[in-house]
């Protein structure tokens, strides 16, 4: 992990430092540009507003993470839960994103799987029949194998659940090999933090890996499955290389997404859109958007350009 990733990392976790860059957003666009909203009903309207405007849908996503605190656990699940009902009754897709450690694997892994299933269980009852899941993100390798094991034991319980992998992950394959048999939805990164000896190094070698896992991932095999394959990427020339090799396979535009975090590369998203392309926003929101913020800064310096800009911007999301 370099220096710069690091001090990423101390920034996001400073009580100090979150509650000087909440004041400064309350003067900026920042907040506004990269969270969906401080509630439930704010997220949702905001979920609405980019399907009924853009046609693009939205993962919804409860800014907590790396908690301990049993209140803060229960407080995340109940969050997440209540994001499942408000989509449900607002027509939408029941898509909600949520971290382990949000959840209770900080604290205990079988606390951790009980509020797995009580939100999937609650995505389930709120389903309308469009693209619903609840999907695990992937956080450090520490909980790989623990998040991996959790997605099989949901489905198993025939909840509607994804899983989140990294493409820098050398064993990535090894996991996708499971999963494109199943009837499940599958979001593929790039990986953030990396770890030198569990990863590809170098960009150009992530990135085939990313086209490597892709090919597995549009394979006869996957859509015999039912799996919905999703691409998180605002790479362009990698969704180029993916919109080719899905057209070669025979997939069309809407039988797969490409996902990208709320408030990067709107101008993209409205390109795919126009190209007939299924395009869905990761949509964080919560008042406690600076680690997560600062995250995002840390998985690429390039990030902080992004952020930067956003502290000067005017408008909303698409203004």
């Amino acid at each position: 992990m370099s220096l710069f990733q690091k001090t990423a990392i101390a920034l996001a976790r400073s009580p100090g430092a979150g509650r000087a860059m909440r004041a400064l957003a309350a003067r900026t666009s920042l907040a506004r540009r990269f969270v969906g909203g401080a509630d439930v009903e704010a997220a949702v309207r905001t979920a609405a507003r980019l399907r009924e405007a853009h046609g693009i849908r939205a993962s919804l996503f409860y800014l907590g993470e790396y908690v301990a605190d049993p209140a803060a656990i229960e407080h995340n699940t109940q969050q997440a839960m209540q994001a499942c009902a408000a989509l449900g009754r607002a027509g939408l897709d029941v898509h909600v994103s949520i971290d382990p450690t949000a959840i209770g694997y900080m604290r205990d892994d079988a606390l951790g799987r009980g509020n797995a299933r009580r939100i999937a269980a609650a995505a389930r009852q709120a389903a309308g029949g469009g693209r619903d899941w609840v999907v695990l993100d992937m956080e450090d390798s520490g909980l790989r194998e623990r998040t991996c094991a959790l997605h099989a034991e949901l489905l198993g319980a025939g909840l509607p659940a994804g899983l989140t992998l990294q493409a820098r992950r050398r064993r990535t394959p090894v996991d996708l090999a499971w999963a494109i048999g199943q009837r499940t939805s599958l979001r593929l990164v790039k990986g953030a933090f990396p770890e030198r000896a569990l990863d590809h190094a170098g960009r150009a070698h992530i990135d085939q890996a990313y086209l490597d896992a892709a090919a597995i991932m549009l394979s006869p095999q996957a859509r015999a499955a039912g799996f919905l394959p999703v691409f998180g990427t605002h790479d362009d020339r990698l969704a180029g290389a993916i919109m080719a090799l899905a057209r070669e396979r025979g997939w069309g535009a809407d039988e797969f997404e490409f996902e990208m975090l709320y408030g990067v590369r709107p101008d993209w998203q409205l390109a795919l859109r126009r190209l007939g392309y299924a395009v869905r926003v990761y949509l964080p929101f919560g008042a406690d958007w600076w680690p997560y913020a600062v995250r995002r800064v840390g998985e690429h310096p390039r990030n902080a350009w992004l952020l930067a800009r956003s502290l000067a911007a005017e408008g909303d999301y698409f203004g």
